[in-house]
């Protein structure tokens, strides 16, 4: 139900800043992001890729509001997995085992403000923060050893958790099209702990 009502309050925003929006802007963007997870799971994921679209409403003063979505993967650590198999099951080297899979993925939706306190015609810098909604998820893991058995280790369901950022970027005003670059601190609010990523987008919007 709360998950329904930040929707419907994220409709609500982008309704209004519609309503009384000046331009409104359509782009892409490339991400990258290192994480920070809760767990066990902590030292096992690192840097990793992605991009997403967004949609920029243009107010009159010094404010716009971002709708962004973005999809970014990270790679299973296979060495520091490894080390972890060799210490739950013995003296075996680290080399013996072969590890597939395990990637973590993270969709995420947010409604973010953008405050530009400064206003220069060709480079704006801004301050940006906002609410939203990050699905992570994991695939399965699947290792091998030539004396070990050993089944897949079946990956995380998508779990859709409440989201915030905080972050600065800015943008090149160009005359047909306007770059970006913007880093954004993002917690995903999970169920008994808190993870964290930092996206660092580079974009363009038109």
């Amino acid at each position: 139900m709360k998950k329904l009502l930040l929707i419907a309050g994220i409709v609500c925003i982008f309704s209004t800043a519609t309503y009384a929006a000046g331009p409104i802007g359509f782009g892409v963007q490339a991400t990258g992001a290192n994480i920070n997870l809760d767990g066990p799971a902590k030292e096992l994921y690192g840097f990793g890729f992605g991009g997403g679209v967004h949609v920029d409403f243009s107010l009159p003063l010094l404010i716009a509001f971002r709708l962004q979505g973005d999809y970014i993967t990270f790679g299973l650590n296979q060495d520091k997995f490894k080390d972890l198999l060799v210490a739950a099951n013995g003296g075996s080297a680290a080399s013996q085992y072969t590890v597939d899979g395990g990637r973590l993925s993270i969709l995420s939706v947010h409604a973010s403000a953008k405050v530009n306190p400064f206003p220069i015609p060709i480079i704006s810098p801004y301050v940006t923060g906002g609410i939203g909604l990050a699905s992570v998820s994991s695939s399965d893991v699947t290792i091998k050893h030539p004396t070990l058995q050993f089944g897949a280790i079946p990956g995380g369901k998508a779990e859709t958790n409440f989201s915030a950022n905080f972050g600065l970027g800015a943008d090149l005003n160009l005359v047909v099209v306007k770059l970006y670059l913007e880093a954004r601190y993002t917690w995903i609010f999970t169920k008994g702990a808190t993870s964290t990523y930092i996206p660092v987008s580079l974009g363009v919007t038109l």
